[in-house]
This record gives structure tokens, sequence and C-alpha cells, in this order.
């Protein structure tokens, strides 16, 4: 790359990184113009596979030699400049892509020697591999867990599918039974460059056994329990669960928190457990959590029957939450433990404040009458929590529910399973009703509400309630529409496979942390 070059690519790379949606030409001189054409706004290519080809037509106003480069930048990095490579110097491109699978800019320039004139233009360029976009099901068979893979070449409809994807391409399972996964671009790694660590796009999948981070690339464990922690390997046991908050990637472990802060220079690795107070206190967390990538987490400590959080991703000390005015149940000391804890929604405030406050549900059992039930709405506002809690009557389906998810950022509904069948609750009004009567023989393993919406992939986008069962060996998933937050009568469409499957996700290459809550 020459000097001239050189400098003049970092000084685009502070310009486009800011704007990397900005698709124009760019003039530096109103005396003498050259028009780019023939470059569309977006390119995908799976990589390994796929070559890029293309031409642009140029004009220009003045006589003069021109001379051309391409150079490619990687977008959404934290902690660091991206650079900018050069690919080539010629005005045809015709380049092999071998990038990480994520959103690349591609950036084409034109310059008259004569003059010294340069314009330039720049387009998205959407890598993919095999396994980088599908629906992914988290599953065991009651000892081992690992990952189906449901693809998704033409539409979110599933034309393939790869089946133990997970321990085929690491020759090994996961041990234990599977509790849930995640997904983040923010991970640390150096699986592509060993003296850089770089953002990874990264599932995050638990046992009650295990954890590994994989990289969605290729599947392959980037890091596993013993890698994973500074200072080495971890007993991992339940109650266990991975999940993204507000600047922060978290992990529950025997109860006990971790955090990686996304925005520091690291290792990918989880450092400490974050103590409960100065004087080191025990603790247990709920394996539920209320959380969403802009805000801090919601937490329960069955331990203390108090709600906690960790205030901006970072620190070393969980946070109590305050009490509200008005609250009908205290949020420390409360005697309760957690059977439920979800996200619904965010409420953005405006200036002067800048911030989002956080809502959510959690269902509560007492601790000295466990037939008493409650059911909470919770609302976050930095480090106070307003409850407003209303007793479970012995009737209520609700009463007797052993799964729960909630409708996030749609419909005022809660879903749950009783006596294996699925039921909403109207959470404005409490009025219950059957949903989904689930077929003999079959027993339900999870239920989620996931919905995905890209302008530039309709073809992709859904929002579908999630049933998952089990019948013998083997699951089934069932996808639903919904009518004013009524299930369709007959699934869009369903998966199946062997095991007990626990959880799912849609990855693409444009899924990001703000795609989905991680919640329950």
């Amino acid at each position: 790359m020459n000097k001239f070059l050189y400098y003049l690519l970092i000084g685009l790379t502070l310009i486009v990184s800011s704007c990397a949606k900005d698709k124009s030409n760019y003039t530096y001189n109103t005396e003498e113009y050259i028009e780019i054409e023939g470059i569309e706004d977006k390119y995908t290519a799976v990589a390994f596979q796929d070559t890029i080809k293309i031409e642009p037509q140029i004009s220009s106003n003045k006589d003069g030699d021109l001379e051309y480069s391409w150079g490619i930048y990687e977008t959404n990095v934290q902690g660091r400049s991206a650079p900018v490579d050069t690919i080539s110097h010629t005005k045809n491109l015709k380049y092999a892509v071998h990038e990480d699978a994520k959103d690349w800019v591609l950036v084409f320039l034109a310059k008259n020697k004569r003059t010294g004139y340069t314009q330039y233009k720049t387009t998205t360029l959407t890598v993919a591999t095999a396994f980088t976009r599908g629906w992914y099901i988290l599953k065991d068979d009651g000892a081992n867990s690992d990952l189906d893979l449901f693809l998704t070449p033409q539409s979110i409809m599933v034309n393939g599918k790869i089946e133990n994807a997970l321990s085929t391409a690491n020759g090994s399972k996961l041990q234990g039974r599977a509790s849930n996964f995640s997904f983040t671009s923010a991970y640390k790694s150096n699986i592509l460059n060993p003296t850089t660590y770089a953002n990874t796009r990264t599932l995050f999948i638990t046992t009650e056994k295990d954890v590994q981070a994989v990289g969605i690339n290729n599947l392959k464990t980037i890091r596993d329990k013993s890698t994973l922690f500074i200072g080495g390997d971890q007993n991992i046991a339940p109650p266990v669960g991975a999940f993204v908050g507000n600047s922060a990637i978290y992990l529950i472990n025997r109860g006990e928190l971790y955090n990686i802060y996304s925005n520091s220079v690291n290792k990918g690795q989880f450092g400490s457990k974050v103590r409960y107070d100065d004087n080191n206190s025990p603790y247990s967390l709920s394996p539920y959590f209320a959380s969403q990538y802009s805000v801090d987490p919601i937490l329960f400590d069955n331990n203390s029957s108090s709600f906690v959080t960790l205030v901006n991703g970072s620190g070393s000390t969980l946070t109590t939450f305050s009490n509200v005015d008005g609250n009908t149940l205290p949020t420390v000391k409360n005697n309760k433990t957690a059977l439920y804890l979800g996200f619904k929604s965010t409420t953005y405030l405006p200036a002067p404040d800048y911030y989002s406050k956080r809502q959510g549900y959690a269902i509560l059992k007492d601790k000295t009458d466990p037939s008493l039930k409650s059911l909470c709405f919770l609302e976050g506002d930095k480090t106070k929590l307003t409850i407003k809690s209303e007793a479970l009557s012995p009737s209520s389906l609700l009463q007797n529910a052993s799964l729960y998810t909630l409708l996030t950022e749609d419909e005022n509904l809660l879903y749950f399973v009783t006596n294996n069948n699925v039921y909403s609750r109207n959470l404005s009004n409490g009025f219950e009703q059957l949903q989904y009567a689930v077929p003999s023989g079959e027993q339900v393993t999870f239920i989620k509400h996931l919905k995905y919406a890209v302008t530039t992939e309709p073809e992709y986008n859904f929002n579908f309630f999630i049933i998952g069962s089990k019948s013998g060996s083997n699951y089934k998933i069932r996808m639903f529409k919904k009518n004013s937050g009524n299930l369709e009568s007959v699934p869009t469409q369903i998966l199946e496979g062997t095991g007990s499957a626990r959880s799912i996700l849609y990855i693409s290459p444009r899924v990001s942390e703000s795609s989905y809550p991680s919640t329950y």
C-alpha cells in the first residue's frame, strides 16, 4: 500500500465508520468531478466459497490518467480502530471472500494522477458461512448436549438440516443437560489473528456441567470451562445461564455472577465472581433473568430474597435495588423465591435523561408458605425498582404452571404451561385461556417468543411463538404466528429431531445483541 493511499484510507475509515450506510459519492473539489456508477448498495457472499465481482463505470470532466484501488474494513469494532486492508489496485474487482461472517464495508477509490483529485464510494458486504444463517436448536439426550441447525437459504422457512452440528464440528458434545444459550457479537477472541483480540460473533452455550463460547463461523469452540475463566478450570453447576446486558456478557454459575465488560480491552475471559456486598456475603441467583442489551439486568437472589443488578455491566459488587414509594412488595428481604423472571420491554427517556427504563415480570413463591405465589410487575429505573405484586388465586391456572415466557415488546401477555397445555394470561385484566392443546404423548420442554425484523431482508422477517415438545427420544418444535396475541390454529412450520429441545435462536449475518432480549 503506497503512503498516500494508506493515509487516505485511514481518513476514510474515520468518516465512513461513523456513517457506514452512506453510499454517496464524495467530492473534495467543486471544479472537478469523478462519477462512480455500477456499485450496488449491498453484496452478499459465503466465505471460502464465493467470489465478489464488481465492474464500476467511471466518468470524469477532466483529462488524466485514473488509478484505482479497493479496500475493506470491518464494522462493529470496539476498543480499537478498524484497519482498512487494500485488496485490489484494479478498476474491476474480483475478490475471493474469506472474511469473518458479519457485515463489512468495501470502499472503492478513483484518483486522477495528474491533478490528485480523488473520489470514493462504499458498499456493504455481508459475509456468511454454512453456519451463519438458520434455526439453532439447543438439545440434550439426558446426559450430553448438542446443537441442530435447520438451514434457511432462501427464506425463514427451513430447507435442509445439519444434525448434531456442534459435535460434528468439534468431535464431542457438551457434558450435562442443556440450560440455555445466547448470542453476542462483542465477545473478544483471537481466532482470526493470534496477535489481536477482536469482536467475534459467538454463541454462549450452558449446560448443568459445562459452558462454551462457540464461534458462529464454523461452530468451533473458542473457549470452554477450562479456559473461559482467568485462573483456569471452573466447576460448572446449577444454577447456570449466560446472557447479554448493558455493555457486558454475563454468566451465572452455581448461582454466582461473572461478567466480561464488552467495552474493555480483554481476552474473552471471566474474572473473579461478582461479590454480593463488601462483606462478600453468600448469595444464589435464580437461573432466570430479565435482561436486554441496552439496560442493566434485573436479577433475583434466592438466598437473601432480594432483587439485584450490576450497574453498567462493570464493577465487582452487586447493587440491591432500592424501593419506590407505593411498592406492594419490598425489593430486599421479601421472603420469596423466584420461579420465573422475564424481560418485557424498555421505555426510553429523552432529554435530559437519555436512558431507558426496563420492564419485566416475576413469579415469586413464599418461603414460609410455598402455596402463596405472586405475579409481580417490575420496572427498573437505574437502581430503583417499582414492584406491583398481585397474589395468584388458588384457582388460577398460573398457580400450578411449570414453564413461562413473556411476549417481549408485543401484546401484554404471559404464556405458560399447566398440565402440559399452553395457556396465556392477559397481564392487564388477568384473563387466562387455552392457546394450544399439546397432542397426547408429547411433553412440553420449552416455550419462547422470538421476532426478527430487518428491512433489507424481508423474506426472513418473522414473529413466532414457539413450542418445543418431546415424544420418546425425539423432539418437535412448532412455530405459530399470532393474531392479537392468540396463536393461529396451525403452526407455520414444524422442526423435528432427536433428543430433548431446550431452546431456540434464529441466527443470520445481521442478527446482533439488539435482535432479541436475553430472557426466558
